[in-house]
């Protein structure tokens, strides 16, 4: 809908697009690439240089892809600006790297198979989920890029995929490797474990106000009002613009007449049965019609249809109902077969007709009219697209207005409400993870807290909330970041400050319990005399939770069954110990009685395709990774990123 805006588009108009193609190579440290440089391009890889449009593309590509991953749960904050950005040049590298390599090697995908990747992508079929060039079209250019750059930006991909897996299916795993690796998979370790709640010492625990200043005076970038920003703004929607236009009930009555078949909820479907003679090598046209005329006969003296269809017709799949097809609409069935069954009257038979499995008599069962939508169920929504209809051209007019007005004149938005007669209209104070009404959309906080707005005070580029709904923005009032007093944020400080004192006690009673054990004290009575300590005798566990069925293999903490595989082996009756600090601030010390190895299963095909693959896979990323350590690549980001 936004094409002419699109083919107009001036400036530095980044356009926010749904990536078809995820960057799907490993991501490398460019610590080593990095300059302050001022150059006209972001990355520079073998002398080819990928433009600062092309990265802030992939960039906002990137940004879209995190939000969609995680939904409610996405926050601008929760990663690294610089982080983000690293990585989104890290996959361009990549990216170029592998194309070199692939025009290097003369990899090509053929015509015949880019074209079927194409037809297979969801995005570009339609309703009936057939392939659509019309909606492959209007999608690529969404995207701001022609037919032939996507295509080649696919085959590029597609023969990567191919590379990559003709790599990984190059290598494989001898008989021992395998052996070794069933071995230390399926190995087993008896094992018992003393825990030590952290709970109890929480209760005993407290901080003194000197170590609340002390804390807070460390920390004080932790205890932060975030940086807020409240911003004017203009919008253009579509659907509010509809509304202005007066649409008479006439001519939603036109419209429903001539539009008719686009209301059909259900189609007309037909039941019929049929009597196949087939005509091929035993069985001549001439034969299969003589056939028909003496099953004529009998249908004339009364002989019901579906009884001579079980003698007579050779469709396996219905001759034993009678010859009943069930339901079934146009566009399923064989064309003349399709037309003749359509052209009957309820309990008519055809004539002979010729099909491409050879000769049938079509009987009409039954007749399911098609469903159509009344005119009171639909009138609403055709007013509303008539409104549309009527209004998206002013839409675009406005859209391109909208646009060079902003763009032309980015100090203020009074021009613009001037020019058009939009409203300005204000938000509330928020930060970057966005606030109320329309501030709570994630791509206006962005826009807000982008240097364009923030800093350098001027007008946002337009921001494409969808194809209808547009908004330009500017910075209305900042509020810069401040610190929280002390007794603000003392109850959190007091919290932490207790996890820590009591983590500080179970590492200590941790340790001593450690030494106690492995002195040779019975860890039973151990337990009994240590506040918030407990004994569990496991027995034997599995490396994997998964294929471990023992009762308590649930209750066992990760942290305990991965440091219980790292342990170092018993000497003979003497379990070996050892302690681990969990995540949630408990403690375990472990024994390990014995080590039970499984040497007597077969190994399988799949375990031996499974290690082969995982080497297969290292031998591609050492590929990239040659590729990049051999290339000349000079990274410069754009001054306003870095």
């Amino acid at each position: 809908m936004l094409q002419i805006i699109r083919e107009h588009a001036q400036g530095v108009i980044v356009w926010t697009i749904v990536g078809l193609i995820i960057i799907t190579f490993a991501l490398f440290g460019l610590s080593s690439y990095l300059s302050g440089s001022s150059k006209n391009y972001v990355a520079r890889i073998n002398g080819v240089e990928i433009g600062e449009n092309q990265f802030r593309r992939e960039l906002q590509n990137y940004q879209s892809r995190l939000q969609q991953m995680l939904g409610k749960n996405f926050q601008a904050d929760m990663f690294s600006p610089e982080m983000i950005k690293q990585e989104v040049v890290n996959g361009l590298i990549s990216r170029e790297l592998m194309t070199q390599y692939l025009e290097d090697k003369k990899y090509y995908v053929a015509p015949v198979k880019l074209a079927a990747e194409i037809h297979a992508i969801d995005a570009f079929k339609d309703e009936g989920g057939q392939f659509s060039k019309a909606r492959y079209q209007e999608l690529i250019r969404r995207q701001g890029m022609s037919e032939g750059g996507f295509e080649q930006q696919l085959a590029r991909d597609v023969a990567s995929q191919f590379l990559q897996s003709g790599i990984g299916q190059s290598d494989f795993a001898t008989d021992t490797e395998v052996q070794q690796f069933l071995k230390l998979n399926n190995q087993q370790r008896d094992i018992g474990y003393l825990t030590i709640s952290k709970q109890p010492y929480l209760k005993n625990v407290s901080a003194s106000s000197e170590q609340l200043e002390t804390y807070y005076n460390s920390h004080k970038n932790e205890f932060m009002n975030p940086e807020q920003i409240s911003v004017e703004y203009v919008e253009l929607d579509l659907d509010k613009l509809a509304k202005a236009y007066e649409i008479t009930d006439a001519a939603i009555q036109q419209h429903y007449d001539s539009h008719r078949q686009s209301y059909v909820s259900q189609p007309e479907q037909r039941r019929v049965s049929h009597i196949l003679i087939k005509v091929d090598d035993k069985t001549d046209e001439k034969s299969a019609l003589k056939t028909f005329g003496d099953i004529e006969k009998r249908l004339k003296k009364g002989e019901p249809f579906n009884k001579l269809a079980k003698e007579f017709s050779q469709d396996p799949g219905s001759a034993k109902q009678g010859g009943d097809l069930g339901l079934f609409g146009r566009g399923v069935m064989d064309k003349a077969f399709e037309e003749s069954a359509f052209g009957l009257q309820k309990g008519q038979v055809s004539k002979p007709v010729r099909s491409a499995f050879g000769y049938h008599l079509i009987k009409l069962e039954e007749v399911n009219a098609e469903k159509v939508r009344t005119f009171a169920d639909v009138k609403e929504s055709i007013r509303k697209e008539l409104q549309i209809q009527q209004a998206e051209q002013t839409f675009y007019s406005l859209s391109e207005k909208l646009n060079n007005i902003t763009y032309e004149q980015p100090g203020s938005l009074q021009p613009v409400v001037d020019a058009l007669g939009l409203t300005l209209q204000k938000t509330e104070l928020f930060d970057r993870r966005g606030g109320k009404g329309i501030a709570a959309k994630q791509k206006i906080a962005s826009a807000a807290f982008s240097d364009e707005v923030l800093n350098l005070g001027r007008n946002s580029d337009l921001i494409e909330l969808s194809d209808t709904h547009l908004v330009v923005l500017r910075k209305l009032e900042q509020q810069q970041a401040s610190q929280k007093p002390l007794a603000e944020v003392s109850k959190i400080i007091q919290e932490r400050l207790r996890d820590q004192l009591a983590k500080q006690q179970v590492g200590e009673q941790l340790q001593k319990a450690l030494q106690r054990l492995q002195g040779g004290e019975s860890p039973v009575k151990l337990a009994k005399s240590i506040k918030g300590a407990d004994w569990s005798r496991a027995g034997l566990i599995k490396r994997n939770v998964d294929t471990d069925k023992s009762k308590k293999a649930d209750k066992l903490d990760q942290q305990i069954r991965h440091k219980a595989f790292t342990m170092a082996k018993p000497e003979g009756q003497k379990p070996t110990w050892d302690k681990v600090s969990m995540l949630n601030g408990d403690g375990a010390v472990i024994g390990l009685y014995a080590i039970k190895v499984s040497g007597d299963k077969d190994k399988g095909q799949q375990d031996q395709d499974r290690l082969a693959q995982s080497s297969g896979s290292a031998l591609f990323g050492r590929l990239l990774e040659q590729q990049r350590l051999q290339a000349k690549i000079a990274v410069n980001l754009p001054k306003d990123t870095e």
